[in-house]
């Protein structure tokens, strides 16, 4: 290490002495993963809403995602000042001038990762939703989930003779994403009657201005809990809009694992007034279980691929279609910190624990199975 860089460090830091705070954080997490209950209770339902419910109506005053543009700010920032200090490097030939620059970094991304911890990660410690349900989940058999795969096909198969489809015979919404984000709190409400604690005012859920960009990380939806925004890439399929909106706002109501949200998402769509929110809901519920299957008994599987409706084969070919064009290096990258971010957070399957929502679709339907 250079004099000029050893000099540059001492006078930033007090800076670095924020990287503490990462420590900080994992102990205030693990403290709460000793009472699931307590923190249930206090921090679940208790601070978390007080919290977010004010925080998301504040931000959803405005239109467009206040998240998406800081980043888009900071990047561009980002960009533009570490080529100035290469410039700057390489003319005083001091790379102690990037010493001051990473200070900050580390400062600013220390404390915003405890932030995150305090205000969001804590959930992950809370009460598994089929316990706060009164839900009991149990293994099941290879015939239970056929069974449930066949009442899903059902219910899909009539659900998309009520939805409206474009000129090539596609499910669409009528007023695009604005009348999704517009009736989305619906099946909330509608939910909170059996399940009070899905209840709250949260803002609405926004569209993500740089859609296409995102669909190029296979990510369709992210919560920002700085924000309290559910942003939405409003690019994907017509068919796949609604559930991720009422995906991202279960997270607002404080549901951190993924395959929690995803079975909030299909009860809140189930529970909404709306055909096409229930048709994207049970198209959701369906995939999941049909990969379920596929992956327990293929032959059952592509037995009950038959099945399927003509109108749904349209909508699933097109969903396919749309997601081909999105292979590639990028989404490879992505899905690795995504699967590294699942098990940070305690889930131990990483991306896999998505096909755990099936459990809770059993539990939900067993009385109609037996």
């Amino acid at each position: 290490m250079s004099r000029e860089v050893l000099m540059s460090y001492k006078n930033h830091k007090r800076k670095f002495l924020f990287l503490f705070l990462v420590i900080l954080a994992f102990i205030v997490r693990w403290l709460m993963s000793l009472s699931p209950e307590f923190t249930e209770k206090y921090y679940s339902r208790g601070l978390d809403p007080v919290i977010m419910q004010p925080l998301s109506r504040l931000t959803g005053i405005f239109p467009l995602s206040a998240a998406e543009l800081f980043i888009i700010i900071l990047t561009i920032y980002m960009v533009v000042r570490i080529v100035f200090l290469i410039i700057r490097a390489v003319k005083s030939r001091k790379w102690s001038v990037f010493v001051p620059f990473l200070a900050n970094v580390v400062m600013i991304a220390s404390l915003w990762f405890f932030i995150q911890t305090v205000v969001w990660n804590i959930n992950y410690e809370r009460l598994p939703f089929a316990a706060v349900a009164n839900m009991e989940v149990r293994d099941s058999s290879v015939e239970e989930l056929e069974s449930l795969c066949r009442l899903l096909i059902k219910d899909t198969n009539s659900l998309r003779d009520q939805v409206e489809k474009d000129h090539n015979g596609i499910m669409k919404t009528d007023g695009g994403f604005d009348s999704i984000a517009q009736r989305a709190e619906e099946g909330y409400t509608e939910l909170a009657r059996q399940y009070p604690f899905l209840g709250g005012n949260y803002g609405r859920p926004k569209p993500v201005l740089l859609s296409r960009l995102m669909s190029h990380t296979n990510i369709i939806g992210i919560y920002t809990c700085l924000t309290g925004e559910a942003n939405i890439d409003v690019d994907i399929p017509d068919l796949d809009q609604p559930s991720t909106a009422l995906h991202e706002m279960a997270h607002q109501r404080g549901f951190a694992r993924e395959d929690e949200a995803n079975f909030i998402s299909y009860i809140a769509c189930m529970a909404h007034p709306d055909a096409d929110f229930k048709y994207s809901g049970s198209v959701l519920a369906l995939q999941h279980s049909m990969n379920a299957l596929y992956a327990a008994d293929p032959e059952r599987y592509f037995a009950l691929v038959k099945s399927y409706s003509p109108g749904y084969l349209t909508d699933l070919m097109n969903e396919q279609a749309y997601w081909k064009q999105f292979q590639g290096v990028t989404k490879k990258v992505v899905d690795k910190m995504n699967d590294t971010y699942l098990k940070l957070n305690g889930e131990a399957d990483g991306v896999k624990s998505y096909g755990r929502m099936v459990d809770l679709l059993l539990a939900l339907y067993r009385n109609r199975l037996e």
